[in-house]
């Protein structure tokens, strides 16, 4: 009779988070300008736009990312910094140490706060980073 119990149990948690899940998506932490861009008109999020139609949600593919942002050339060339030398701000999106071949996700998370991968062993300070 216990087993019974538990497995009804089981089934109610399993159901009641799998009906909060919608609800959690479109209060997770996003920026804004992605929020606004992928809400609908109630101010629903489609996750989808981002993570596909998977689920469980993963990380959302290159591809992805590049559809809306262009391609890794037009990236690096719309982040290009004038001069270089150490006195400079490198390009974040063409690197010295791996070109334009570094995952967007290495930097850039949609519901974390941003990090500067290349900080992790340098010290630069990227002002026009959207942080969030």
């Amino acid at each position: 009779m216990s087993k019974a119990y538990t497995s009804i149990a089981a089934l109610l948690v399993t159901a009641a988070l799998g009906l909060s899940l919608p609800a959690m998506a479109t209060k997770m932490p996003m920026k804004s300008y992605h929020k606004e861009i992928f809400s609908d008109a109630q101010g629903n999020v489609e996750c989808s736009s981002c993570h596909g139609d998977s689920k469980p949600y993963t990380i959302p593919s290159e591809e992805a990312c590049l559809t809306c942002h262009g391609s890794r050339e037009e990236l690096a060339e719309q982040t290009q910094r004038p001069g270089h030398g150490a006195a400079y701000e490198p390009n974040p999106h063409d690197s010295l140490h791996y070109g334009q071949d570094l995952s967007c996700v290495y930097c850039h998370a949609q519901h974390k706060k941003t990090q500067v991968y290349c900080n992790h062993c340098h010290e630069f300070k990227y002002p026009q980073l959207k942080r969030r």
